[in-house]
């Protein structure tokens, strides 16, 4: 009898629908192996993976150093637009956005790299490739994550190069030679993201005083319906011109500050025109925050991404602050970034200017100024017709505005820079590239606007009140508590009412500057007064200054005192 499988009868038991889903194997039947993976042959490497053209880095283990090293070379080699900024690696980005009357211009700003990004821009240029073990080669690979992450930790080390600033205008090196050519500029440090729709005309790389007179004459034209009030307020309109144009060349430039007393008399049109020469587009603005702590914080985001026109507008009242001191008198300022632990030092080449109703600049501010005046003497200038749009007409042809703004410059320079003007501080570059060409073809010296903001500062005024009822009521070079001087202030007249609203003072106008300055309560407070005598210690105004006596048991002393054309000895 033949022997059955033991299987059969089982699913003969369960039904014909349960019928056996795999054939018997015999006893002579082979089982069939699993199919083997077939080995990729040396040389070969996965579908879609990098073009073989590429130079080639190989990831290993243990020596992400020397991967960076060739990854840093060959970007060097490929001239990779990768730079460092502020303790970061950063790109250009560049975009077209609308101009006027369907006109487009070109905005360029810095991007800092995330890992993602670096890895892409990475494996455009080279090809890595890891040792595989299975088919016993090199073959691709994706940039190595820890390789990317060291990388961009690296600060201090990179061999990539710095970058200032961006521009997407042509410009002036310091010694007057044409920036002109799209990309990095090693002598400079600068980015020329080039607008693709702008072209200089033909200009003279010595030209003479005629022709820059001509080309001065070009710029004044635009400014023909501004109602200035001075000829300097002309020079410092003319000046803001000049220093948008160059301003990525010079380590520092004063802030332009541009006021008038009515709404629509044309300070904002006198920014756009400045910022349409030198970029392409009307000026984007931002407010004054209502506090200097969130000015800062709005500057700050603006200096990150290299803006090279910064408007701050409509400002009521008082314009100062150290975030906007520093900008303006500092190459490089530290700037907090938002939601990190983290303060940069980034390189300020940004046109500061500040337009407002009134406005007045305090403290340090007024010696960072060149300050404009707008006057049009009409109850509403808003109203106002002109000849021409001075924007537009600088779209039109803006290379030719350009030229003129080089042409003024390199006559000067051609010239051989006479001496017009003194020195100002910091602003030495600043002053041989912009103040002194327009004082050389017979402007206003633009920082003779500084002397009106100096005299309008509060501060000042409050000083030299201050002395006046010193002189009057306490004694010269006589030292003094700060409690001295709120009873001397503060003393009323023999015979008058204690009653609040009936006492007569004996100085009633120097007690109301004390409580302007440190009030509290309808009382002199000591400590702020102390404070405030201290801030202002060793300024001297008119010829006179507050000298401080530090005495920790018996309280600081206060004393005013006058200058000597000769030696000056401490009163104490």
């Amino acid at each position: 009898m033949e022997d059955r499988d033991p299987f059969d009868e089982m699913y003969e038991a369960l039904g014909p629908e349960l019928a056996r889903p795999w054939p018997p194997i015999s006893d002579d039947e082979e089982v069939p192996a699993k199919p083997k993976k077939a080995k990729r042959s040396k040389g070969d490497r996965p579908k879609g993976g990098a073009p073989c053209h590429l130079p080639v880095v190989r990831a290993a283990a243990g020596e992400v150093p020397r991967a960076i090293r060739e990854t840093e070379t060959l970007l060097l080699d490929a001239g990779t637009q990768i730079y460092t900024r502020a303790g970061s690696l950063v790109r250009p980005v560049t975009d077209t956005v609308p101009a006027s009357k369907g006109r487009t211009t070109t905005i360029a700003r810095f991007r800092s790299f995330c890992q993602p990004s670096l890895a892409d821009h990475l494996a455009r240029v080279i090809r890595y490739r890891r040792f595989d073990k299975r088919c016993e080669d090199w073959v691709d690979t994706n940039p190595p994550s820890d390789m990317i992450g060291a990388m961009l930790a690296r600060e201090g080390e990179w061999r990539l190069p710095p970058v200032a600033g961006i521009i997407t205008t042509p410009t002036l090196r310091p010694n007057g030679t044409l920036l002109a050519t799209a990309g990095y500029d090693a002598e400079t440090r600068l980015y020329l993201a080039l607008d693709r729709d702008f072209a200089l005309p033909p200009m003279s790389d010595h030209p003479t005083r005629l022709q820059a007179e001509q080309a001065l004459q070009v710029l004044e034209d635009l400014l023909a319906g501004f109602p200035f009030v001075e000829p300097v307020d002309k020079a410092v309109a003319l000046s803001g011109i000049l220093t948008a144009v160059v301003r990525g060349t010079i380590s520092v430039a004063p802030l332009h500050a541009i006021r008038a007393h009515s709404p629509g008399t044309g300070k904002s049109l006198l920014v756009d025109i400045a910022s349409v020469i030198a970029t392409g587009r009307q000026c984007p603005v931002i407010a004054a925050g209502k506090t200097e702590e969130e000015t800062e914080k709005r500057l700050g985001a603006l200096l990150c991404d290299a803006v090279a026109v910064v408007s701050i507008d409509n400002v009521n009242g008082e314009l100062g602050g150290d975030m906007l001191c520093q900008m303006t008198e500092r190459p490089l300022v530290r700037v907090r970034i938002l939601g990190k632990s983290e303060a940069p030092e980034l390189e300020v080449r940004s046109t500061v200017f500040a337009t407002g109703n009134n406005l007045t600049l305090v403290g340090d501010m007024t010696r960072r100024t060149v300050l404009c005046t707008l006057d049009a003497k009409v109850e509403r200038p808003e109203l106002r017709e002109f000849d021409f749009d001075p924007v537009e007409r600088v779209m039109a042809n803006r290379g030719a505005y350009v030229a003129a703004v080089m042409t003024i410059i390199r006559a000067y320079q051609a010239a051989g820079a006479p001496k017009v003007c003194g020195p100002i501080g910091s602003y030495g570059e600043w002053s041989a590239m912009v103040r002194a060409p327009l004082i050389w073809l017979g402007h206003a010296d633009p920082v003779a606007s500084m002397e009106t903001a100096r005299e309008e500062d509060p501060e000042l005024s409050a000083i030299r009140e201050l002395f006046g009822h010193w002189r009057k009521h306490l004694s010269i070079a006589s030292g003094y508590t700060t409690n001295t001087v709120i009873k001397t202030a503060c003393a009323k007249a023999a015979g008058s009412s204690f009653d609040y609203g009936n006492v007569d003072f004996i100085a009633p106008e120097f007690r109301d500057l004390l409580l302007r300055q440190a009030g509290d309560g309808g009382a002199v407070n000591s400590r702020r007064l102390g404070k405030w005598l201290g801030r202002i210690g060793g300024r001297v105004v008119d010829g006179s200054w507050i000298h401080v006596r530090v005495d920790g048991s018996h309280g600081n002393k206060f004393s005013l005192c006058e200058t000597d054309a000769h030696a000056w000895e401490p009163p104490f």
